[in-house]
């Protein structure tokens, strides 16, 4: 049997797992990312935790390693040209010291593009001709995808979450105005609820004196009635519906999949998203359009991670023979 390691890195913790060829997941660890500890310490302990896993198996099942990553990446040299949340490991050789340790290849992608590869692979976007993902996190990733190949061209490209939306609007963390992250992020749902909350007294939204007011927070108490609460999931989901059919009206993709931990309050976004979706995209495009919720959750990223691999090993034998 032909098995491939996909890993997703991100600023808390790597999610490590064991795919075979045809999308089985045979093993799966979350182990802590410490990222103040520089990504060698990182790789050691993922390369660890792989060979434990592997251990159940013959080490040349084993045929390659696919690793996604968050920001800007140098996929040549398997490097992290910036990355907010990994500070410290920009230029570091990824690839080079992971393929060293395990004495196998290791590939390397952004990470929203590989939740994008998982998705199409085995979850709500599988066998369409065309994708396209956003995640909702901390900040906003997106991914196109094309007959199953990641769109391109170049390693910014992607930054969904920096699409201007309102161009006199707030202050986004990049230093623009307006950015969609400013509406839907971590720091955008805080940031509304901080200039909303006196005009509504009432609300059981009740933060203590400096607690951040997280999207989950404010989830629950939307789903309970709060009007504050459910007004700024209204103008977030308005936002993202804007962002989206901008999207939809310039390239044509018809498969709209939106993941990420804030996409779990999917039952309060879609309706405003799809009403804005509908007054803003062009009719022609609209009637082949679908927008959903994406299936895999946090495995997502090192599904996709693994059909890298799967995807870069056998275009290497091809390319042998």
């Amino acid at each position: 049997m032909k098995i491939f390691a996909g890993i997703d890195i991100g600023g808390t913790t790597m999610n490590i797992g064991l795919v075979s060829e045809d999308g089985q997941v045979l093993d799966e660890t979350v182990v802590p990312t410490c990222p103040e500890k520089g990504p060698e310490d990182a790789l050691n302990r993922i390369a660890e935790s792989l060979k434990q896993m592997l251990a159940a198996y013959r080490k040349k099942d084993c045929r390659g390693i696919g690793i996604g990553i968050p920001g800007l990446i140098d996929t040549d040299k398997g490097c992290i040209l910036e990355a907010s949340n990994l500070p410290g490991w920009e230029s570091f050789s990824i690839i080079g010291h992971l393929s060293a340790k395990m004495n196998m290849p290791v590939f390397i992608e952004n990470d929203a593009n590989l939740a994008a590869l998982g998705e199409y692979w085995l979850g709500a976007g599988h066998g369409a001709d065309n994708l396209f993902m956003v995640t909702l996190g901390s900040g906003i990733g997106g991914a196109i995808l094309a007959g199953g190949k990641i769109l391109k061209m170049h390693p910014s490209a992607g930054e969904f979450g920096h699409m201007i939306i309102e161009r006199s609007g707030a202050t986004c963390t990049c230093g623009r105005r307006g950015c969609l992250e400013t509406y839907i992020s971590k720091h955008g749902f805080e940031r509304m609820f901080r200039e909303k909350q006196s005009g509504y007294p009432m609300s059981s939204v009740k933060p203590a004196e400096n607690e951040p007011v997280s999207p989950q927070l404010l989830a629950e108490h939307a789903s309970h009635g709060d009007i504050l609460a459910n007004l700024i999931f209204l103008e977030a989901g308005e936002a993202l519906g804007i962002a989206i059919s901008n999207v939809i009206n310039l390239t044509g993709v018809t498969c709209i999949l939106v993941g990420g931990g804030i996409a779990n309050a999917w039952d309060l976004l879609q309706e405003p998203v799809m009403r804005s979706v509908e007054r803003n995209v062009f009719k022609s495009i609209l009637s082949g359009v679908s927008v959903c919720k994406a299936a895999l959750g946090e495995k997502a990223g090192f599904m996709g991670a693994a059909r890298l691999a799967v995807d870069s090993v056998s275009k290497h034998a091809r390319e042998v023979l």
